[in-house]
């Protein structure tokens, strides 16, 4: 248990608060590592209360702001990382409020300083919480059933990685004989009988026997894609009983995974003000630089979250290359395909798939395939709900 503190700072930032609130109040800097974190506590004028290092466990650092501070703690910020999620939630239940930065923001800010320490990055932390919370980006903290949610997708992903990767290595080590493994293969068990077919016509032609080497990397790869499954089942039943979810699979080239990674990436569309705002929050806008006469548009930035832009964009690729179905949205990505190219295009039509789907969850309507029913559709829903 950390002990009691009774240095004259803290002394007079309490006796502070008990003549004055407002005037005691002080804001908390949290430079969070994985075993330790480094504290700093700043008052209203940024001068420096106390500075400790303590243990990185929310219990720990909200029974030290408790007993030395009170209730008198403004704002305890930090910044993205690991262990910010669970230090923030953890926070919050205490009733303290707690603001997550950017972390690449806060270490531009952060880099000004000649000697980078753990003290001096806790008390830039505190600084910027107490006077630079207008110009930083805070995060949003999402839930933790929405981060078990995403745990399941990254696994998921993870899995088809790493069977693809070993599948990918067999057919090159099979090369070197001259074996050639057919492409197009629709599950682990016809990968195998290909692969295997490939062993014995090497062992007949060049009388190398790979079966030994090659068998259990296959084994490896039909446990991955079991694994795969599985969880791909699981999170199929939880889009099919998510009622947001069951409205997004209905978009073209839209499906459980899909549906899901973009709900779990945005869990809350009250927190964005337009539309657009989220398809730059997915990364699928260009970047822009401006300068004097000078305006360049760049490649998409490529922020937030890299799973669910991977999603919005296969399933844009879906949309225009596997569906058959009409909707003005393939007609336009079709038509832009010709004119700027497929890669191109299938961007394009990921972003505009985002602000769709946002504008569904936040309106509360059904995908329409044609255009020109889009806002009929929304004014009767709008109507229904008054």
């Amino acid at each position: 248990m950390t002990k009691k503190i009774t240095n004259p700072e803290i002394l007079a930032i309490r006796a502070t608060a008990e003549v004055d609130p407002a005037c005691g109040r002080v804001w908390v800097g949290l430079d969070v590592g994985l075993k330790s974190t480094s504290v700093c506590v700043l008052d209203r004028d940024g001068k420096v209360v106390h500075q400790v290092s303590m243990k990185t466990h929310p219990t720990e650092i909200g029974r030290y702001l408790a007993k030395n501070f009170t209730s008198n703690v403004a704002v305890v910020g930090m910044e993205t990382g690991a262990m910010s999620a669970h230090l923030a939630g953890g926070l919050r239940k205490q009733g303290y409020q707690v603001a997550v930065m950017d972390a690449l923001q806060v270490h531009r800010v952060l880099s000004l300083k000649r000697n980078k320490t753990d003290t001096n990055d806790a008390r830039g932390i505190a600084e910027i919480t107490r006077t630079g919370r207008d110009y930083l980006t805070e995060v949003y903290v999402k839930s933790a059933a929405c981060f078990e949610v995403r745990a399941q997708l990254i696994m998921r992903h993870r899995l088809v990685q790493q069977r693809l990767a070993n599948e990918n290595m067999i057919r090159g080590l099979l090369r070197v004989y001259g074996g050639r493994v057919e492409p197009g293969a629709k599950s682990s068990a016809t990968y195998r009988d290909r692969v295997v077919e490939q062993l014995l016509i090497i062992q007949d032609r060049e009388g190398i026997n790979l079966r030994p080497r090659i068998l259990p990397v296959l084994d490896l790869c039909e446990r991955l894609q079991a694994d795969a499954v599985r969880i791909e089942t699981e999170l199929e039943a939880l889009a099919a009983a998510n009622p947001v979810c069951r409205r997004f699979m209905a978009v073209p080239g839209i499906g459980a995974i899909t549906a899901l990674s973009f709900f779990t990436a945005i869990e809350e569309p009250s927190r964005f003000r337009r539309a657009d705002d989220v398809a730059a929050y997915l990364g699928l806008t260009p970047r822009v630089y401006q300068s004097g006469e000078s305006l360049t548009h760049g490649k998409i930035s490529k922020m937030g979250n890299r799973l669910t832009r991977t999603h919005m964009v296969n399933a844009a690729t879906v949309l225009l290359s596997a569906t058959k179905t009409f909707s003005s949205l393939k007609d336009w990505g079709v038509r832009l395909a010709k004119k700027v190219g497929f890669n191109k295009a299938k961007v394009a039509v990921a972003r505009k798939l985002a602000v769709i789907l946002f504008g569904m969850w936040r309106d509360g309507t059904h995908f329409q395939f044609k255009t020109e029913t889009v806002e009929p559709h929304r004014q009767m829903m709008q109507a229904a709900r008054a």
